[in-house]
């Protein structure tokens, strides 16, 4: 982190103590603390401590450094609370707003909005303590508390690179390019390094580790070019912060200015941006887009709207940055604003520390719609903590990235993490899947009554989020594959189904839709359920059973024809067919073409293992894949009149949930068999078992 404000400590001042001893150990520790040595700073404290577990100066200089300085917040609780109670007066405030950001960032905000409470009192521009993110934090803390909602792993997740990558002091700007993983850190890299006296911690440099099946090799220093490993000591360090899409350009800060690095370049000397990009004192992140054409940056100028501000800039015809533009106000606010990332659909991310949040910087996004940026998005939980979130960056049409967070549970200070993130916003269908498709199954005993099912495409089908069913734009109750739906009366009826989906590889979620059109008219006796005229399905009386006096088989009437009555059975959880079935099938073809007045239902079956909705599809599946094999034999697909599937509604054998049945019991109730329909002489009233 580039850009921090820090608040001075009046603490070290009132050593006014009773023992001249612990007096001393506390100067000690004082003295310490300017040199950023806080470990021996800490070992003092607890030497008065072990004396005296109730000083305040020790508990309130041990809470102050483990809170203030070590980001330690909930280790400096039990010493703040300590110190709480025998607050001076010049120090309370100090004490209370401490005692504040540590409950803040555990999570516990009711707490920390009562120690923001008493501290609000004494936040006066004129106090040496004045805190101008105090207001912000008691709403960040309220934000948090009104919207604590985590989202599911399947649209977020963040998991900790580990110990090869992260320590205790700050990894952050994490970029991922050609199987290798570019970042920033503030470790200490020689016996000899001290801290700085900006923010307290070793001067930045960069580091590049080789990424293999999500694994990482040991870390290296990076440094373009190679002035050995102490340059970072001269000039303050420098920090890579974004690269281009081809992975040829790296983006780097240093001394508050933007260069970039040809990665092409055996020398990979760098070049400061031009005036146009570096026009303030500090320009603190850069982000090319794929094309090359513009550059997001982050500025603080006097003539932003206040901190860093997110600026753009164009590549003109002859190869220059166009002069800057500030990014509208409702992206851009009082504090700060950083680390802007484009993805290739147009979703802008950006961490601030002055939208509403859960505290420090969160991560953000926006996007262009109808020519102006919409008002930003906090991304929500998990991604967003009460500590500091940012310089998120997917990889390329993925949902999948890297970003920095200091949250609880780290290896310290801010760590790099794996980022999953998949928006929520449910998209809308730019085109109907042609994989996507809806089937209608009518009922056998009503004219205005069908069974409608979807099929998932097979890789999304582990990967449903939600189906919803309309007709004529009429939303159903039913959210599963399938729906059963009677229509009120004569008409035509649009039937349409639209799943929701998680892509693995895609930063948000797919929607695929289908429709159907169905008409229900007069004098229907049987519904041909093929798909006609671009996908339209029309109810209409079928040629070979618009004879009223058809009816069905007997058994008895069957096998005078020649008809095999053995049920087609299936494996367990199979819908193809076997070779005894095909045997079957292919007698019972034959008699079909020579008898050309026979028609079919087709019905399929399942047994009691698995879900009712499972079993019901498949066994759809079975009753399809039979009409499939008589009509690739060369059997009129009008001569089946219906398919139905009954799944595990129809078990003959007692083999339901909970009942312990054999593999041979189970078989029985995995099949197809039929209703057959012909000439009325033949007609008696039967049931086929």
């Amino acid at each position: 982190m580039r850009k921090v404000i820090y608040i001075p400590i009046v603490l070290y001042t009132l050593l006014i103590v009773s023992c001249s001893e612990e007096k001393k150990l506390i100067r000690k520790a004082s003295n310490l603390v300017d040199v950023y040595d806080y470990d021996k700073a800490i070992s003092y404290y607890d030497q008065v401590l072990a004396k005296d577990s109730n000083n305040f100066y020790a508990n309130a200089g041990k809470g102050v450094v483990l809170s203030e300085y070590m980001g330690k917040y909930d280790k400096a609780i039990p010493y703040l609370e300590k110190a709480n109670k025998k607050s001076a007066g010049k120090t309370s405030m100090k004490i209370n707003n401490d005692l504040g950001k540590s409950y803040h960032y555990i999570g516990n905000y009711p707490r920390a909005l009562y120690f923001y409470g008493k501290a609000t009192s004494q936040n006066k521009e004129d106090h040496p303590d004045y805190d101008i993110f105090l207001a912000k934090r008691i709403a960040d803390c309220k934000f948090a508390m009104e919207n604590p909602e985590v989202n599911p792993s399947e649209l977020q997740s963040v998991k900790n690179l580990g110990s090869i990558i992260n320590t205790d002091m700050p990894e952050y700007g994490p970029i991922y390019t050609n199987g290798k993983l570019i970042f920033t850190s503030k470790r200490k890299d020689t016996p000899k390094e001290k801290k700085n006296g900006l923010d307290r911690r070793y001067f930045e440099s960069m580091y590049i580790s080789t990424v293999n099946n999500g694994s990482f090799s040991s870390p290296r220093r990076f440094t373009l070019p190679d002035k050995g490993a102490n340059s970072k000591f001269h000039k303050g360090g420098e920090s890579a912060v974004s690269i281009s899409a081809d992975g040829k350009t790296l983006y780097i800060f240093k001394g508050g200015k933007l260069y970039e690095a040809d990665m092409t370049d055996s020398t990979k000397n760098e070049k400061k941006l031009s005036s146009n990009i570096n026009f303030s004192p500090l320009q603190g992140h850069a982000f090319i887009t794929s094309d090359g054409k513009m550059l997001l940056f982050t500025a603080e100028s006097p003539n932003g709207r206040g901190g860093t501000d997110i600026y753009k800039s164009v590549k003109q015809e002859n190869g220059e940055w166009s002069d800057p533009s500030l990014l509208p106000y409702n992206i851009n606010t009082d504090y700060n604003e950083d680390a802007p990332f484009l993805t290739e659909d147009g979703t802008l991310f950006f961490a601030s520390n002055g939208h509403p949040g859960y505290g420090g910087y969160d991560v953000y996004k926006t996007h262009m719609e109808n020519g102006q940026w919409t008002d930003p998005v906090n991304l929500g939980q998990p991604i967003n903590t009460p500590g500091d979130d940012i310089y998120m960056a997917l990889k390329p049409n993925s949902s999948y990235g890297y970003y920095s967070s200091s949250r609880k549970g780290g290896y310290g200070d801010m760590d790099i993490y794996n980022v999953h993130y998949v928006s929520a916003e449910i998209p809308k269908c730019k085109s109907i899947d042609t994989l996507f498709v809806i089937t209608a199954t009518p009922a056998v005993d009503s004219q205005t009554s069908y069974t409608f099912a979807v099929n998932v495409p097979e890789q999304y089908k582990n990967n449903v989020k939600s189906i919803s069913w309309t007709v004529n734009d009429e939303i159903l109750a039913a959210t599963t594959d399938n729906v059963q739906y009677s229509f009120p009366g004569n008409s035509t009826y649009k039937v349409a189904a639209k799943a929701i989906v998680y892509c693995d590889t895609c930063p948000t979620l797919l929607a695929m839709c289908a429709e159907k059109e169905i008409i229900i008219g007069q004098n229907i006796l049987v519904a041909n359920t093929e798909p006609v005229n671009d996908g339209k399905i029309e109810a209409t009386p079928n040629k070979a059973t618009a004879n009223t006096s058809k009816g069905e088989l007997n058994e008895s009437q069957l096998q005078a024809l020649g008809w095999n009555i053995t049920p087609d059975y299936f494996d367990y959880n199979k819908y193809d067919l076997r070779e005894d079935a095909k045997s079957i099938l292919d007698q019972n073809i034959s008699v079909l073409k020579n008898n050309h007045d026979l028609t079919l239902v087709i019905m399929g079956y399942s047994d009691s293992r698995g879900t009712s909705e499972y079993n019901k599809n498949l066994s759809a599946k079975r009753a399809n894949t039979v009409k499939k094999y008589y009509v690739d034999k060369g059997i009129s697909k009008k001569r089946v009149t219906a398919t139905i599937a009954y799944g595990e509604s129809m078990i003959d054998n007692g083999c339901v949930d909970g009942v312990e049945c054999s593999e041979a019991q189970h078989q029985l109730n995995r099949k197809v068999d039929f209703k057959v329909s012909g000439n009325p002489k033949l007609i008696t009233s039967i049931s086929m078992q």
